[in-house]
């Protein structure tokens, strides 16, 4: 199925932004200047989120001028329903493109690329597009591609539908193939995704965008303001874009009052920011103690296992951790190749929103539970995360040999510093 998925995307020949019976050939689509593309991972447990979404994307592109087009994928658990590309008009109205003719796994990576490659040939743009990734993920937190027979689990990589995950790497492929084919670079990726905005998941990603606005932390269920953010992704000021982008969805709150932590990368500095970080990494290493960073630190996941989250949590599951946090505290008694690293960093983070508290939804039964115990400040806050293998994680999970499936990995000689 999913082979004969892949057929049809990137030989697609389609004739207009809606479907025709007529057997006359109807005037190819009128290019828009840029197509964007929410794909909504939703055939999981944030389904019942999924059209509240849809009605605030409504009303957002009701703010937008004519001129672009937005389209929709949506994949949501209901048996009635099949999946379909559905395009928002200018008036707020869904426009049915397609429809699936039957139920698929849209984290699987071929169907990926078979649907992005016919929302682009549906709705073509002039000058660029644009990507929305909606469900779950964890970035760059490895689960196996198969089908798992978790129906939660630790959120993972990107989407699940029914127990199968996109991992990045996997990810990357999908895009590159999709670039190769329909000769298009995303002038942005934006997740509305758990722990999206990690330098392993932007490094990995770097060549097929030429931005990725994310969060760096757990999200709560609603997820992002689509009222407010669809508007910011048709600015095509590159920087009024991704800080209007990032200023919408910090502007909303939780339920607690809590901000989200959010960021925007800017992915051709990041060879720069990789080479930076290679020259500075031994000398990281040598000031970290390898169990465990000791308590204080900014970090963004915590991975669930039986009792394990908790409002104190379980040191050994912390993950993700702030990059430039650790990086600053490793390197406090050498403020000059701190500051040079820094230089680097500030290239490749072009902006970022820093929260002091944010709350994430795990199980119905735990409920809210919020990311407090460290102190979140100016200095400390890089807005993006990083993996570092620590040898609390041996043994207890897998992280230590999953990084090593990551570009960044050989980028910055991890393997060089023993691990």
């Amino acid at each position: 199925m999913k082979q004969l998925l892949l057929l049809f995307g990137l030989f697609l020949i389609v004739t207009s932004c809606s479907k025709d019976d007529d057997d006359s050939a109807p005037a190819p689509p009128e290019p828009a200047r840029r197509t964007v593309i929410v794909y909504m991972a939703g055939d999981n447990n944030l389904s019942n989120f999924m059209q509240n979404d849809l009605n605030e994307i409504k009303t957002g592109r009701m703010q937008v001028g004519n001129g672009e087009s937005l389209v929709v994928f949506v994949d949501r658990a209901a048996t009635n329903e099949k999946p379909f590309i559905a395009k928002i008009t200018e008036s707020g109205e869904m426009e049915k493109l397609y429809e699936y003719p039957s139920d698929f796994y849209s984290s699987d990576t071929d169907n990926f690329t078979e649907v992005l490659s016919r929302c682009v040939q549906l709705c073509p743009a002039t000058e660029d597009y644009g990507l929305v990734l909606w469900g779950h993920a964890s970035g760059c937190l490895f689960e196996s591609d198969s089908i798992s027979n978790s129906s939660y689990g630790a959120r993972r990589a990107y989407g699940v539908d029914n127990g199968m995950w996109m991992n990045i790497p996997s990810m990357r492929i999908a895009l590159t193939n999709l670039r190769n084919a329909n000769n298009i670079k995303w002038k942005y990726i934006f997740s509305d995704c758990c722990n999206m905005q990690n330098i392993e998941t932007a490094y990995e990603l770097k060549d097929v965008a030429e931005y990725l606005i994310a969060s760096p932390a757990e999200i709560p269920g609603m997820g992002a303001p689509y009222k407010t953010i669809v508007p910011a992704l048709f600015i095509h000021d590159d920087k009024q874009m991704y800080e209007a982008i990032c200023d919408n969805y910090y502007a909303q709150t939780d339920t607690k009052g809590g901000h989200l932590p959010i960021s925007a990368v800017r992915t051709d500095k990041l060879a720069d920011l990789a080479a930076a970080t290679a020259h500075i990494l031994p000398a990281i290493t040598d000031n970290l103690p390898h169990y465990d960073f000791g308590r204080g630190h900014i970090y963004y996941f915590c991975l669930v296992n039986g009792d394990s989250w908790s409002i104190t949590y379980n040191d050994r599951y912390k993950a993700l951790y702030d990059m430039n946090d650790i990086i600053r505290w490793a390197t406090e008694n050498d403020s000059e190749a701190y500051n040079i690293w820094k230089e680097a960093f500030d290239q490749a983070v072009v902006y970022k929103r820093m929260s002091t508290f944010w709350h994430a939804n795990y199980l119905e039964k735990s409920g809210e539970k919020t990311f407090y115990d460290f102190t979140v400040t100016e200095e400390a806050y890089g807005g993006i995360s990083m993996f570092f293998p620590l040898e609390k994680y041996n043994n207890v999970t897998t992280f230590n040999e999953d990084i090593k499936k990551m570009g960044w990995y050989y980028a910055v000689g991890w393997s060089d510093v023993g691990w």
